[in-house]
């Protein structure tokens, strides 16, 4: 008795189906293998010098500087003190880390140092966070020029804090500054290529540039 095709074709749809699960399967046991021989060898590498590392180093040479005579109200208030914050921030050492995971840190510099290492990529993403706060501060207060500056600023250190890129380009328009808006426009489509979240960052930006 001969098997109806539709029957046949679902008989090697599963076959099909099973040999692909068993082979998806033995991938990731293959992967979370080699992660954990990986794992285990990071563990037992010596402590070693972090002085060839990417530091990155930030001027304050340029930025806005408030002074507390200056405060006349509460957005003024903000800005000087993420301003004060900012500036601590510059003498502490900071890595951009991403796209490293801490297996292959304590593979190239040991698991002594991972700890020291988080603690420099933290103090960068944290200066990015409040040059942010600190540049929304002086565009509340409406101080365009020096929230431009504070925020160029941040930029200049390739931060990937998108709603640094977005701010910016609201202020480049407030000011009429359409060839610095251009520019930024550039900068994000290099960046959307790799960073989903700046697909939208263009989008804004190409809104922004068709309504002036």
């Amino acid at each position: 008795m001969k098997l109806p095709v539709f029957f046949s074709l679902f008989i090697l749809f599963i076959i099909f189906y099973n040999i692909r699960l068993r082979k998806a399967d033995k991938k990731i046991q293959k992967e979370n293998e080699d992660f954990l021989e990986k794992e285990r060898k990071a563990m037992f590498v010596r402590r070693k010098p972090l002085d060839d590392l990417n530091y990155i180093k930030i001027s304050p040479d340029g930025l806005p500087k408030l002074k507390e005579d200056d405060i006349n109200s509460t957005y003024e208030k903000q800005a000087y003190q993420y301003q004060q914050e900012a500036f601590d921030y510059f003498n502490k050492p900071m890595l951009n880390l991403d796209g490293i995971n801490n297996t292959d840190l304590k593979l190239q510099y040991g698991p002594a140092n991972l700890n020291t290492l988080i603690e420099y990529e933290q103090n960068f993403h944290r200066l990015q966070e409040t040059l942010f706060k600190w540049g929304n501060a002086l565009y509340k207060a409406n101080r365009f020029d020096e929230a431009i500056l504070v925020l160029e600023k941040a930029i200049s250190i390739e931060s990937d804090l998108s709603k640094i890129y977005i701010l910016l380009a609201e202020l480049y328009t407030k000011t009429n500054n359409k060839d610095k808006l251009l520019d930024l426009n550039k900068i994000t489509e290099k960046k959307a290529r790799n960073n989903m979240i700046f697909r939208k960052v263009q989008t804004h930006i190409h809104n922004l540039l068709e309504e002036n």
